[in-house]
């Protein structure tokens, strides 16, 4: 293999080996340590619907690494702003969001118990619901009463 390529070739341009010189040596020093779990955080839930759509939103919850968890109890819903409204199940796990009739934004806080103890340590999350007009989709024409001419 020349000098020109590989790795060796890309270390003798980085230290300078030439021909008739001795070779000088490299030494590379690295060390590894525990792994660390990536925790992201998730950005809120942005959905977009119509005046005349509702939609729901299941929850189901995770631990750090995205094994599935339990929570204790039913979650809590709430409206943080804006006039859209939600029907929540019974166990609490699936909140249906219901648009308003104007368009605009409206933000939801969900919170839950994620100590399964007796114990509290609240997880939360916003689910951000933006409500567009709905569109015509037809003329909707309507025939008046026929007068003479």
């Amino acid at each position: 293999m020349s000098n020109k390529h590989g790795i060796h070739g890309w270390l003798c341009r980085l230290f300078g080996c030439r021909k008739g010189r001795k070779k000088k040596l490299v030494f590379f020093e690295y060390s590894i340590g525990l792994a660390i779990s990536k925790t992201e955080r998730q950005n809120m839930l942005e959905l977009k619907i119509t005046n005349e759509q509702k939609i729901p939103v299941e929850l189901k919850p995770v631990t750090a690494a995205g094994k599935p968890a339990e929570l204790d109890g039913k979650p809590a819903v709430s409206v943080v702003a804006g006039d859209s409204t939600f029907e929540q199940s019974e166990d609490g796990k699936t909140i249906t969001l219901i648009s308003s009739d104007t368009p605009g934004d409206t933000q939801f806080l969900i919170e839950a118990d994620a100590d399964l103890g007796e114990g509290v340590e609240t997880i939360s999350d916003i689910v951000k619901l933006t409500v567009e007009g709905a569109k015509a989709a037809s003329l909707g024409l309507v025939a008046g009463t026929a007068v003479p001419k």
